[in-house]
């Protein structure tokens, strides 16, 4: 067995003895899950450097993380939904709409009960090794007895003039310096790699003028420049076996379908989700084909990758950040659709499901952010910029309009809290919520009733809702309300790239080098300049005010040109862009919501939540246009 043996930590009521509908009760354990997998076996073969991993006396790999379920006590679970944590967080509970004063208690939270009342267990599992929370404890692989050497990188835009960065990825450092490295310095990412001196740079911090030695910063000769990006790469030693995370993922879930002993019954089905980087994980599980473990049992009956775009990540190759933040590599290459396709530069024919003998089906749901991004068009268009892909039977593919990576903010604002960047308009406010969690139940009836789920809606090229970015932003310059525009030669894109002779193996050469871009597609907008393509909400559709998954960069932050991680704006005071009165706007509001519920977009549970959100945020742009001042 895989799992070689579980230990629980802890037991507790879940929401303090809170019932939740016909499933009443719920209960959490912590468990300690210690693994022992088979390094020659064909179900493992794909992870790097296994071979190379210290064993026991069985000639097994061990390692050890932790996890959590959350299940009915007294009922059998309409599915097991594994969560996989976003750098350690779990990411599932989101979908119950907690209020802010409720995380602040708990990385859990019921909220409105959504999860429960629909008979969820949740297992969280911890598969990231230099992760705080939900973890993995990995082997470092062994090469003649000695700790492997090679080079890590990592890339950072300050987004204010500073003497020093902290050296890592997402604010996680990794892997420590053992020598020396190589400095590079460029304005886009598109730009070659311009290589600082030496001489000019080291390892260190300078504070309040004084330079003090430390491996985990470094410090430049004039100080480092606001929207600069700037790639370090440097010697280390010590590689972990970082694909082991993706077995975790694996053996924790079929262990918790067959061997865990339930109230009642196991759930007949497993469906993952995981969001931005964990979505992107579980792209690179369906592509290494991990949807069997050592059993011959099938892993994953449905999985739901949100805001992955076309990317997997760095969670399979020697020296891997599993939190880089799209760092080329090898989880940035093709393929990038499920489906096979062919790609024009390395002239392979692949996708992304090696196998259909064991496949999930699939709901992949992005939001324009991810377009803008550069990748997400690609995981149903040619790498030819031309054409189309169809999905899968087994497959759906929804882009939310007008919304941006982190979901709406309510009320408005111009600060970034997680990049603690301040915005030149307002952050977006569009709440996605109820259309992913009608993805999430449309899925399940699709394992449970083989009820299809509602037809894939995203921008493509036979409807001509596919367009370049240039050609939106073009349409953004005739407004005389934005002081400045991202350049579309200056946003990010995804690369056909060189990474050394040894990529295959799993060894990467840094930094890549870029040889030819991949189309970067995004949806066509309309006469208001929202967006026309995927599932468009009311505030969307009537429109309430210009939503999109772009924002430019505030000129304090430099870098005007490129566009704010994770972002994009919305804007209420351009009075062509609001209805005429508040009836007016309810009757439109309403009416895009009952198509959407009976499109099966939205659940019907999720009617009036759907409207109380547009309503709320015509009232902000009656509030905005009041509150300017007037000319």
């Amino acid at each position: 067995m895989a799992v070689r043996t579980t230990r629980t930590l802890k037991t507790a009521s879940y929401a303090e003895g809170r019932t939740f509908g016909g499933f009443g009760e719920f209960e959490t354990i912590d468990f300690e899950i210690e693994y022992a997998v088979a390094p020659t076996h064909l179900a493992n073969h794909s992870i790097v450097d296994i071979d190379k991993a210290p064993t026991d006396d069985q000639g097994r790999v061990r390692f050890k993380g932790n996890a959590r379920l959350t299940y009915p006590r007294k009922q059998k679970p309409s599915a097991l939904l594994v969560d996989v944590p976003n750098r350690g967080r779990p990411m599932a509970f989101s979908f119950n709409r907690p209020k802010p004063a409720e995380l602040q208690n708990t990385n859990m939270p019921a909220g409105d009960g959504f999860l429960c009342r629909h008979g969820f267990a949740v297992l969280s599992v911890g598969w990231q090794f230099d992760a705080e929370g939900f973890s993995l404890e990995i082997p470092e692989a062994i090469e003649n007895g000695a700790a492997l050497r090679g080079e890590a990188i990592c890339q950072m835009q300050p987004s204010r003039d500073t003497n020093s960065l902290l050296v890592g990825q997402g604010g996680v450092f990794t892997y420590e310096p053992t020598g020396t490295g190589r400095l590079y310095k460029r304005a886009t990412t598109r730009d070659a790699y311009q290589e600082i001196l030496t001489s000019k740079w080291q390892f260190g911090r300078i504070r309040d003028g004084t330079f003090k030695p430390s491996s985990r910063y470094i410090s430049k000769e004039g100080g480092f420049t606001k929207g600069v990006i700037y790639t370090l790469v440097y010697e280390t030693e010590g590689a972990p076996i970082v694909g082991l995370g993706l077995l975790a993922l694996r053996d924790a879930t079929t262990w918790f379908r067959h061997e865990f002993a339930w109230p009642l019954e196991a759930p007949d089905y497993a469906i993952a989700y995981g969001a931005s980087q964990t979505g992107r994980i579980l792209r690179h599980f369906l592509y290494e084909n991990l949807n069997q473990d050592e059993s011959n049992r099938q892993v994953f009956d449905l999985v739901l990758p949100h805001i992955a775009g076309g990317q997997r990540g760095d969670f399979n190759h020697r020296f891997a950040q599993p939190g880089s933040l799209g760092i080329p590599a090898l989880g940035q290459r093709f393929p990038f659709a499920l489906r096979d396709s062919h790609d024009i530069h390395s002239r392979r024919t692949e996708g992304l499901l090696q196998s259909n003998s064991n496949a999930p089906k699939i709901i992949s749901t992005n939001t324009s952010w991810e377009y803008w991004r550069g990748d997400a068009a690609l995981i149903h268009t040619h790498t030819d910029g031309e054409s189309d892909i169809e999905p899968l039977e087994n497959e759906r593919i929804y882009m939310f309009a007008g919304t941006h990576h982190i979901n709406g903010v309510v009320p408005p604002t111009k600060q970034l809290i997680l990049t603690n960047e301040e915005l030149p308009y307002v952050l977006n406010t569009i709440s996605y919520t109820p259309l992913l969690r009608a993805a999430l139940i449309n899925g399940l009836r699709w394992l449970t009733d083989d009820i299809e789920p509602p037809p894939s809606r995203y921008p493509n090229f036979s409807d001509r809702t596919l367009v370049d970015r240039d050609e939106v932003l073009n349409r953004f310059a005739t407004l005389p309300y934005f002081q400045a525009l991202p350049d579309a030669s200056s946003l990010p894109s995804l690369w056909f790239t060189d990474l050394g002779d040894h990529a295959e193996e799993g060894i990467c050469a840094h930094p890549a080098t870029l040889l030819a871009s991949y189309p970067s597609g995004v949806s066509a907008v309309d006469e208001s300049l929202n967006e026309v393509a995927g599932i468009r909400l009311p505030e969307i559709a009537v429109p309430i005010g210009i939503h999109s998954g772009w924002h430019p960069r505030h000129e304090r932050h430099g870098a005007t040109d490129q566009a704010v991680t994770f972002a994009g704006f919305s804007i209420f005071d351009i009075p062509q862009a609001i209805p005429s009165s508040r009836a007016t706007c309810e009757k439109a509001v309403t009416q895009v919501a009952d198509q959407l519920v009976a499109e099966r977009y939205v659940l019907p549970e999720d009617q009036t939540l759907v409207i109380d959100n547009a309503m709320r945020r015509y009232d902000v742009a009656i509030e905005t246009a009041t509150a300017k001042p007037q000319e």
